[in-house]
């Protein structure tokens, strides 16, 4: 498992600092939980719970996970005590989507802070 930024696609990359940065400037600072992860770290995430896809953008890393500092202050690195009701993660969310990012926000199973890239329409990876 990495928080590497260098450890994102290339293709990624600068999306992932912009997203970081437009964040930031909305006042919300943030921890870079993972971007890059392993074959076996993911099939660690699968058996713990705190995945639920077969194949993670991260193992290609075409995603990031991120966490407000206040939410990782009071629960740690357990994102599966993360709350999901917190207003801050629409924030980060509405960010996210402008910049083009689908947001694990969205989901049924939410996954606040997992941004991952999409390919623009027309364009495959």
């Amino acid at each position: 498992m990495s928080r590497a930024i260098n450890d994102l696609a290339p293709r990624f990359r600068p999306i992932a600092c912009e997203l970081l940065a437009r964040i930031v400037e909305a006042g919300i600072p943030v921890l870079i939980v993972e971007t890059l992860r392993t074959p076996e770290q993911h099939a660690i995430n699968l058996a713990n719970g705190t995945s639920w896809t077969e194949h993670s953008k991260h193992l290609d890393g075409l995603a990031i996970d991120l966490c407000p500092y206040k939410l990782y202050d009071l629960h740690g690195p357990d994102k599966l005590e993360w709350r999901t009701d917190d207003p801050v993660w629409a924030v980060m969310a509405t960010i996210g989507r402008k910049l083009g990012l689908r947001c694990g926000f969205d989901w049924k199973q939410k996954d606040c802070g997992h941004f991952e890239f999409v390919d623009p329409p027309g364009k495959h990876a």
